[in-house]
């Protein structure tokens, strides 16, 4: 059973945050490989790309999705961007109801022949960037993005749009797994004061020292996460300004005996506002800490603290 058909059978129809990878495959002259899908009736040409499963990787879902849809083998070589704006929600012709949040991958084909999957794609065709096919709104926005050939990844800026309240999207899908371990988008937050120290904040879950950071709800954008997320947990207002990395496939454990598989996504911010403060509820104790003096940080923040540090403009993907 497919993670999305579980998660179907426990939740129904209604709108839910789901994880997508994208690929925007060019061949020798520089087209764009587009295809049909048999679930929307060939209404548009889309990007090759699925739905990510327990346990994988968000490059790996990329090269997966490629190699089972088209028969091509690729590398994902830039992360492009993440979409996750409430513009690119859709509803199936199933009913379905989707918020997208999905990384599109600039990819390289190193194998395979090109051919359809039976039953899913109808068609695949390589288009000139002058002479697309008519596609969706966040099809477009990707492939527009790969063809500026910016380093910096893109992401959707801070977005709430009739949100469920905090948590709400989060809440629904743990109610519906118990225990078990499902897939959440969320945002985690990367910033230093005017003398480079880093803020972190003691966590009440697990008492351990972490970048501020949560899940994302439905009708906001995952920067708009990550600004909710450090206004609740330390007082202060912060804009996002680039896009660090997004880390996936790893299942993580709560005391409580939660499991959990996050689709994080690092942000650098800087303070526009507000004043440091716990709130008493997530955050145990809030504080700026020098890059030289860290407290021991949760296991999962070392590798993304390093990646914040390097401070090169192209997104790191784990």
């Amino acid at each position: 059973m497919t993670y999305v058909t579980r998660l179907r059978s426990l939740v129904g129809p209604r709108k839910i945050p789901i994880v997508y990878s994208s690929a925007i495959v060019r061949d020798d002259e520089g087209r764009i490989l587009f295809e049909r899908r048999a679930d929307f009736r060939d209404a548009w040409w889309g990007l090759p790309g699925g739905v990510l499963e327990l346990n994988e990787h968000i490059a790996d879902c990329c090269r997966r999705e490629v190699l089972e849809e088209t028969g091509l083998v690729v590398e994902p070589v830039r992360l492009v961007g993440v979409y996750s704006s409430p513009r690119y929600d859709v509803v199936y012709p199933n009913g379905d109801e989707v918020q997208q949040v999905t990384a599109a991958f600039a990819c390289r084909i190193v194998a395979g022949d090109l051919r359809t999957e039976a039953g899913e794609i109808t068609a695949l065709e390589f288009y000139s960037p002058d002479a697309l096919p008519r596609q969706p709104l966040w099809y477009a926005d990707m492939v527009r993005d790969c063809l500026a050939g910016n380093e910096a990844a893109q992401f959707d800026p801070p977005e709430f749009r009739n949100t469920t309240g905090p948590d709400g999207a989060f809440h629904l899908l743990r109610s519906a797994f118990g225990h078990d371990a499902f897939i959440a988008p969320g945002a985690s937050a990367f910033i230093r004061d005017e003398g480079g120290r880093i803020l972190l904040h003691r966590r009440s879950d697990t008492g351990r020292w972490a970048f501020p950071a949560g899940s994302l709800d439905l009708g906001e954008s995952l920067a708009a996460t990550a600004v909710r997320e450090v206004r609740e947990e330390t007082g202060l207002e912060v804009e996002p300004l680039r896009l660090i990395g997004v880390y996936s496939g790893v299942e993580i454990g709560y005391p409580n005996g939660d499991r959990l598989q996050p689709f994080a996504n690092l942000f650098e911010c800087r303070i526009v506002g507000g004043e440091l403060r716990a709130d008493g509820i997530e955050s145990l104790e809030v504080a700026f800490f020098p890059p030289d003096a860290l407290p021991p940080l949760e296991t999962r923040f070392d590798v993304r603290l390093a990646d914040a540090l390097a401070g090169r403009a192209a997104a790191f993907f784990r």
